[in-house]
């Protein structure tokens, strides 16, 4: 007897990567050009997109322009 597939549902797609749950087995899909398929469990995607989420956020502000520290200058005003 063969195991039926999954009902498989698609989260995300772009064009270097999709995404998609089988919500009865907690599977997620993880789909790179190339034919290359990961296959995580919920919590181990959770985690690892979680540390994907921080690393983005490092290398965003690592490469965001430097922002020029401005003079406040005050100015006294004598009446």
């Amino acid at each position: 007897m063969s195991k039926k597939p999954c009902p498989v549902e698609p989260l995300i797609s772009s064009k270097y990567c999709q995404l998609s749950v089988c919500m009865e087995c907690k599977i997620i899909n993880l789909s790179l050009p190339g034919r290359i398929l990961f296959q995580f469990e919920t919590h181990q995607f959770l985690e690892i997109t979680n540390s994907f989420n921080k690393s983005a956020q490092i290398l965003r502000e690592k490469l965001a322009p430097k922002q020029q520290g401005k003079k406040v200058v005050k100015l006294n005003h004598l009446h």
